[in-house]
């Protein structure tokens, strides 16, 4: 059998040049596989009192009845060390047909300190904080006690709104059916949960959006959401924008640890915004692969990157004008939009250089064009969420159409 050593070479060289590269970071991160100890999905009963954890996004590692209206929840992460986000999600119920005042005090791990305000929920669609009068928190802030009122219905508790893979998927494919807009499954998780794309739009440049690389971080997730309502709202801007860029958006690149209510990590027990330099959980790799691999089949060029996360305030992450990147002056012009166009918004940015292997420093090194990570409060209001994540994609298609 003949093998054409030139057609090996070309199928060689393109399988290469589709994948995205590595680069040596000044400050490298392991981001090989740690333990994890997954939680023991459980139903907890006293007297016609339910509570329990079996349900994607939930997070209950322990409890135990004081009586039979207190309870004591235990809180722990996947692995440690950890970044102190400590998630917590569980529901209750009753079977006396009785409404019931339940209080539950909230232990963390190893002194953690609580962080989520508590919210509930009866319909997993609606939620609400729980009143300053019935959430008291511990003066060292290691843990919380908070009382609510149980019924036969369903009462959820949890840290944050959840948004399982199953809603993110159920988003993403209502925004895809968009007349330009597509839906794939790209790949699968360490735990076979799907890795899902959307693109919209059919112009010759690219952005790429990302988020929830960090589960417990859902009010990035929704400035993800807003922001990418308006670049699909078929206005006068967005089909112009849409006619000359088309946006890849990869919504939820951590499935396994959001359906499993980690606190951080995949499971691999890896903070994946630590593993753009080498790739080494399946996750990143697949995705940062697809970009690449799709920007070079359609000959294109990438002109933003934004990374959709939550944090203690808001605040954008930028890269540091002094890092030489096409599209130079995006960064600036965009937020200076942004602050025009909410009164009284006070822009905070925070710029640094290549530093720890993560989305933003990976936008650099791969399509040499700087990259963002959009933060948001853990606190912040859904309306204002929404309208700053409206007017920063307006203010991106604004600038970038006028940069053409």
């Amino acid at each position: 059998m003949r093998i054409c050593l030139v057609c090996l070479t070309f199928l060689v060289s393109s399988t290469v040049l589709s994948q995205a590269t590595t680069y040596d970071f000044p400050n490298p991160v392991d981001t090989n596989d740690k333990k994890i100890t997954l939680q023991e999905k459980k139903t907890y009963e006293q007297n016609g009192l339910f509570v329990d954890n079996q349900f994607d996004g939930a997070r209950l590692n322990a409890l135990r009845f004081e009586n039979d209206s207190t309870l004591t929840i235990q809180i722990d992460p996947e692995n440690f060390p950890i970044n102190r986000s400590p998630w917590y999600a569980f529901r209750m119920w009753t079977t006396t047909g009785l409404s019931k005042r339940v209080s539950i005090t909230i232990d963390y791990f190893e002194n953690i300190k609580h962080r989520y305000w508590p919210k509930k929920s009866t319909d997993r669609k609606t939620w609400t904080k729980l009143e300053e009068t019935s959430v008291s928190v511990a003066n060292d802030t290691l843990s919380v006690t908070f009382s609510v009122n149980v019924a036969s219905d369903t009462t959820w508790i949890s840290a944050q709104p959840l948004e399982t893979s199953g809603d993110v998927r159920a988003w993403s494919m209502e925004v895809a059916k968009h007349s330009l807009g597509s839906f794939e499954v790209i790949g699968k998780s360490r735990m076979d949960r799907d890795l899902l794309h959307f693109k919209l739009g059919r112009g010759p440049k690219t952005v790429v959006l990302i988020s929830r690389q960090h589960p417990p971080e859902v009010t990035g997730y929704y400035a993800l959401k807003s922001f990418v309502s308006r670049i699909a709202d078929d206005s006068k801007l967005s089909r112009s924008f849409l006619d000359e860029y088309t946006v890849l958006i990869y919504p939820l690149l951590n499935p396994d640890g959001v359906d499993l209510g980690h606190w951080r990590h995949n499971t691999g027990g890896v903070d994946l915004n630590r593993d753009w330099a080498y790739y080494r959980q399946s996750e990143i790799k697949q995705i940062a692969n697809h970009i690449v691999k799709t920007v070079k089949e359609s000959n294109s060029e990438v002109a933003a990157g934004l990374d959709f996360h939550s944090t203690y305030y808001d605040v954008y992450y930028t890269t540091s004008r002094s890092v030489e990147t096409k599209y130079q002056n995006f960064t600036d012009e965009w937020l200076n939009y942004v602050k025009s166009n909410i009164a009284d918004y006070k822009i905070n940015d925070q710029p640094s250089g290549l530093g720890s292997p993560v989305s933003k420093g990976w936008f650099v090194t791969q399509f040499n064009i700087p990259g963002i990570t959009y933060e948001i409060g853990d606190d912040t209001p859904p309306d204002f969420i929404e309208k700053k994540g409206k007017i920063s994609a307006e203010a991106m298609m604004k600038v970038l159409l006028d940069s053409n």
